[in-house]
This record gives structure tokens, C-alpha cells and sequence, in this order.
């Protein structure tokens, strides 16, 4: 049986999710043949799973606030999240994404992404954190529009293999389309956009802490293979062993919340952006805590003030120095946060709050017992808490008597500990061009997004977004001014939606 005649256009990107989409659309708007591999039956990727901030500095948004701002500013506050660690770690890719960030904002308005803001983050000296509306999917429906109104040929259940190499160049990529090899070459580049490892097993024993190993990841799909396809070809691996996290996350609940069922229309996302820049931060806070409440973390404080932490059986299996690192050690990373009637009353007021959106919104334990009820359960005692829950009464009672707390007892959760993501990543220059260890690039091969991070460090909220969404502008924008180096005529691939 002959093999299918491979495919031939300008670009080939691997991976839909925010970065990839973002490198697409800039390359076909350009005037480039683009033809976009995505493994999953869907596009989306990490991005539609995140929280969907975009910090940038510069912005139309704030300039209407009055903010002044500069990107050099931005460069400076991002090393503030960790001074020792960040300092240093790709300099030039940092400055690069602080210089575009607000063009990237502007570039994504354009295509009809809405945002609200800005709104303050420390350490950031000024507010910079804009808050897509209604949800990150929005990103992902917006780009996806614009996608196919420019011709990307857009093939999901493509599973990428390996790179093809010619003279020392990357030509294009082979893959399996629904389970059959495809080859797909590209005249002027190959853009790997595949996301992080975290959903990697293999790889995060191999690479990480033996918590992050553990760890359930946000993403399972988040498996590492551009990573592995770029180091076949000789590329540099960067910052492997680094990541920020796990952390604690309740599960999602099992019914959407009111973000999450709000429309994506296109119009809509635009009224609901007028609203959200124009009302007082007061009438927002209703919505906000919808989100705090289904998706951030609770705080460590919590343990501080007193709560504990114990395993799916009941045990008490730590002091709660670094709950997320031990609860990640533990049968499948999963436990619950107990805490009496005397911490629940300290922590549904100020000072203490469960979670936080800055600058928002603060969630107390009644937003919880509201909107999430699920993760809520009492006992007048440890007998009956733990009937409740279903874990080892013994063993519980033994965790309730090693801490202070007393009288009737309230159990939050399952909690899990979780991986956001990991920060390894190819290493590439200022053009988004891989490179090899001794620095030289590999003619043809480009990354973007978490793959593409080279070695920068992103700590904080927006930053993962904004440098997915820059980092795929700018190589789309690239490729698409680039001059073609093989003559032959494109193939018409056909676009598959599933």
C-alpha cells in the first residue's frame, strides 16, 4: 500500500491550545499556508483549563484608569516574585514579552477577546492583571474564528511523531491522523507548540521532586512530547527540574458554575467587558467568588491558624509545613482540610480568607458553604465527621487529637494536591528559533508557549498567558514575513472539526 503524498504548506504548528492558535492565526493573517496538528478531538489545550489573566504593561486599559506604566517596570516586578530564582534566568525572553505585552493585549482585542481591568497583583508596583471575560475559553473560541476565517487548516486527532529533517534543517513533521501516518512538510517553518510536561508521568519522576511526581496534574494531556521531539533533533532542554507548585485545589464542581455557563458570544463577551470596566469593583464580587470558589487554591494560612490536613484514610500525616508538597506523597494526593466552628468564624472574615482574587474579591467560609456545598461536611465529632467523609474513624480521631481544634468539626474538600504546570522548556533565542546547546539554531524549528519558554521562569498570575499568546504572535508574525525556501505548490489539506 503506498503512503498518503505528504502534505506541503508554509507553516506547521503542533498544538492547539492558546500558544499554538495564537501562531496560526498571526502566520495565515500574514499571508502564510498554515496547517495546525492538534492530538486531542478538540482544541483548547491548557489554555481553556486556566484562569485566563493576561498581565501586561502599557495597556489602552490602563491608560484609561490614568496608570502609567512601564514594560522595563514589569521586567524588574517579575523578578520580585523570587529575586534568587528568576534573576538572570533568560533575561532577553522576559524583556521581549514586558516590551510586547501590550501589543499582544491589543492583537487580541482585535480578534475579539474582551478583558476587564487592570487589576493589582503583588508584587506588581502598579495594576496590570487583566481578567478575560467571561472565561479562558473565550481565547479559545475567539482565536479559533479567526483561524478559519484565514484558512488554517485545522486537523484534530493528529498525534506529531517525530520532526523531518533535510541537511541539517527541520522540513516538516510526521504524524498519525487518526492512526495513520501522515507526513506534513513545511516551507518555511515548524512551530512546536505543545504545552509543558506535567501530564507526564514518566517525565516527572524522571526530572521533578518526588511531590511534583505525585502530583495530579491540571492538564493529564500535557504530555511532553515536543520536549522529546525538539531533543531528538538536538535541541537544548532548559530548567527541566524547575516548576512552581503543586498546590491545593478543591475538585471542580459538579455543577458549572456561572462563568462556566455563561455564553461565548461574540457580542455578548463585549457587554458583559462594558459592564465589567464600568460598574464598581462592589457589584463584580458576586461573580468573582463564583470563581474563587470553583477554582483557586485555599490558603496555607489556614494550617497556620490551626486547620489540619489528612490522607483519604484519615491520618493525620504531617504538621502542614508544606501541605500540598506531603498531601502529594499520599494515595492518590488527596485529603481534606478540617478545620472547628471557632476557624470557620476567623476565616469568613477579614483578615483571614480562604482564597482571593486581588484587588476583587475575597472568599470567606460562607462563599464556600454556599457556593460549593459539595465541599462542606460537619460532625458534631470525630465519629461523626469521619462517617461522613468516609474515612478510618480511628485514625481520624487519632488526627483530631493531635491538634487543638474542638467541639464540632467541619471537614472542606476532597482537596488534591495539584500541578499547574511545569516550567522545562526548549531553548530558543529572541526570534523564538530553537537552539542547540552551543547556541546555534536549528533552521527551521521554532516554540512557543510553555514548550518555548527557554528557560524564562514565570511565576505570579497572566504571566503563562501572556507569554503563550506573545510568544505565538510574534512567531506567527515571523514566519509569515519569512521568505519561502522550497518552490513546490501547497496541497489543500482538509480541515476536521470534532
Amino acid at each position: 500500500m503506498m503512503s498518503p503524498v505528504p502534505h506541503t504548506s508554509d507553516v506547521v504548528v503542533i498544538g492547539g491550545g492558546g500558544s499554538g492558535l495564537a501562531t496560526a492565526v498571526a502566520a495565515a493573517e500574514g499571508g502564510a499556508d498554515v496547517v495546525l496538528l492538534e492530538r486531542r478531538s478538540e482544541i483548547g489545550g491548557s489554555t481553556a483549563l486556566s484562569i485566563g489573566s493576561l498581565t501586561a504593561a502599557g495597556t489602552s486599559f490602563q491608560r484609561r484608569r490614568g496608570i502609567v506604566d512601564d514594560p522595563d517596570h514589569l521586567v524588574e516586578d517579575m523578578w520580585k516574585f523570587d529575586e534568587e530564582l528568576l534573576s538572570g534566568d533568560a533575561p532577553d525572553l522576559r524583556r521581549l514579552y514586558a516590551h510586547e505585552s501590550a501589543r499582544t493585549l491589543a492583537w487580541l482585542i482585535e480578534h475579539g477577546v474582551a478583558f476587564a481591568g487592570p487589576f493589582p497583583e503583588h508584587p506588581h508596583r502598579v495594576p496590570r492583571m487583566h481578567n478575560v471575560i467571561p472565561n479562558s475559553r473565550s481565547y479559545v473560541a475567539r482565536l479559533d474564528e479567526a483561524a478559519r476565517r484565514a484558512g488554517v487548516s485545522v486537523i484534530t486527532g493528529a498525534e506529531a511523531e517525530r520532526l523531518l529533517e533535510e541537511d541539517g534543517a527541520v522540513v516538516g513533521v510526521s504524524a498519525l491522523v487518526d492512526g495513520q501516518p501522515r507526513d506534513f512538510l513545511a516551507n518555511r517553518g515548524v512551530v512546536i507548540a505543545s504545552g509543558d510536561f506535567s501530564g507526564n508521568r514518566v517525565m516527572r519522576e524522571e526530572l521533578l521532586s518526588r511531590s511534583a511526581a505525585g502530583a495530579v496534574p491540571i492538564n493529564p494531556d500535557a504530555l511532553g512530547f515536543g520536549h522529546r521531539m525538539a531533543a531528538d533533533v538536538g535541541a537544548e532542554l532548559k530548567h527541566m527540574d524547575k516548576l512552581f507548585g503543586p498546590q491545593l485545589r478543591f475538585p471542580a464542581s459538579p455543577k458549572p458554575g456561572l462563568l462556566d455557563r455563561l455564553p461565548l458570544w461574540r457580542w455578548f463577551c463585549r457587554l458583559e467587558a462594558l459592564v465589567a470596566n464600568n460598574v464598581p469593583p462592589s457589584f463584580l464580587r458576586p461573580v468573582v467568588k463564583s470563581l474563587l470558589v470553583s477554582h483557586m487554591s485555599p490558603t496555607d494560612e489556614m494550617f497556620r491558624r490551626g486547620a489540619i490536613l489528612v490522607n483519604a484514610s484519615g491520618e493525620r500525616f504531617g504538621q502542614e509545613a508544606h501541605p500540598a508538597d506531603e498531601l502529594a506523597l499520599q494515595p492518590h494526593g488527596r485529603g481534606f482540610l478540617i478545620l472547628d466552628r471557632r476557624l470557620a468564624a476567623e476565616f469568613d472574615a477579614s483578615p483571614h480568607h480562604i482564597s482571593t482574587a486581588p484587588g476583587i474579591a475575597f472568599a470567606y467560609f460562607s462563599d464556600y458553604a454556599r457556593g460549593r456545598p459539595d465541599l462542606i461536611s460537619r460532625g458534631a465529632d470525630a465519629a461523626e465527621l469521619a462517617a461522613r467523609i468516609g474515612v478510618d474513624p480511628g485514625a481520624f480521631q487519632s488526627a483530631v487529637d493531635s491538634s487543638g481544634l474542638t467541639g464540632e468539626l467541619i471537614a472542606m474538600g476532597p482537596v488534591h494536591s495539584m500541578l499547574t504546570v511545569t516550567e522545562g522548556s526548549i531553548s530558543v533565542d529572541d526570534r523564538l528559533r530553537v537552539l542547540r546547546d552551543d547556541g546555534s539554531a536549528i533552521a527551521g524549528l521554532y516554540a512557543v508557549g510553555g514548550v518555548g519558554q527557554g528557560g524564562m521562569l514565570l511565576k505570579g498570575h497572566g504571566h503563562h498567558i501572556g507569554w503563550a499568546m506573545t510568544s505565538g504572535r510574534l512567531a506567527g508574525a515571523a514566519l509569515a514575513a519569512s521568505e519561502t525556501t522550497n518552490d513546490q505548490p501547497s496541497n489543500q489539506a482538509e480541515p476536521r472539526n470534532q
